[in-house]
């Protein structure tokens, strides 16, 4: 039922724009008795301008959805590669706190979520991605060897996936698009206003359908541009990206500690 909420929220808020735009024909229709200026036929173009607008933007900020849908998984990824590092030099040597180390890397982990959920800034995250170097060095002591120059090259991956999502959450694209597609459509919701149907049914159905349709695909194409806005309350936006692979991966960190604790 929640999954469906979701779904249906935007389509919801949506609705008091077309009621407006709505009582807005009837009132100038009954009220002041007027029934338009031009011919629906007349204003056609503009209408199609404005969808073909709404297709270029829609199909822009898709390009970057389908790449920040990767984001969490590779994230995990490059965590879990990290933690296996650690694990295989531990079973080299034996020489040094494998469950320290692991700990570390489940803080570096769960700053991450929780940069997403609102709770601190990038600048923490880049602090404990940059602290990864310390459990390099930790193994660099227990002189590891050639798996230290690995765990470099994944946490340069780290920091370049994580940048890139800080850039995708910061940016939005084409603000000039934005801007043309918004007075687009400002001017095709006054032209619907003034323009005469056949009868106020036809018209009053028309003006909903239309006015439902632009500002519903403004505001989907303003969601999706901004895939890693996550509500602080813990309720999720329908395009938000899944942060499941991350979450995921953060509880088998847990669950890992909790098992060498005990073997020890």
């Amino acid at each position: 039922m929640k999954l469906n909420m979701v779904k249906w929220r935007l389509m919801l808020t949506t609705l008091p724009a077309p009621l407006f735009m709505l009582l807005l024909k009837l009132g100038l229709y009954y009220g002041l008795h007027f029934e338009g200026w031009v011919k629906f036929s007349e204003i056609g173009i503009v209408v199609t301008g404005g969808i073909f607008l709404l297709g270029f933007m829609l199909a822009g900020v898709m390009a970057d959805y389908k790449e920040s849908e990767k984001m969490p998984a590779e994230l995990a990824c490059a965590l879990e590669t990290i933690d296996d590092i650690v694990t295989l030099a531990y079973e080299v040597k034996l020489n040094f706190d494998v469950q320290d180390l692991r700990s570390r890397l489940t803080a570096v982990t769960e700053s991450i979520i929780q940069y997403f959920e609102r709770k601190h800034g990038e600048d923490v995250v880049f602090k404990k991605i940059s602290s990864i170097t310390e459990i390099a060095q930790v193994m660099e002591t227990a002189n590891v060897g050639g798996i230290i120059s690995r765990m470099s090259v994944e946490q340069h991956n780290l920091r370049k996936l994580y940048t890139r999502v800080t850039v995708i959450k910061r940016t939005n694209f084409l603000s000039t698009g934005y801007a043309l597609l918004q007075v687009l459509s400002f001017i095709i919701f006054g032209l619907l206003l003034i323009s005469k149907f056949d009868n106020i049914v036809v018209s009053g159905i028309i003006v909903c359908f239309i006015t439902q349709i632009f500002v519903y695909m403004i505001r989907l194409i303003m969601d999706i541009d901004q895939p890693f806005e996550y509500s602080s309350t813990g309720v999720p936006r329908a395009s938000d990206v899944d942060l499941t692979p991350l979450m995921e991966f953060y509880n088998r960190s847990l669950s890992r500690q909790v098992i060498g604790e005990r073997i020890a």
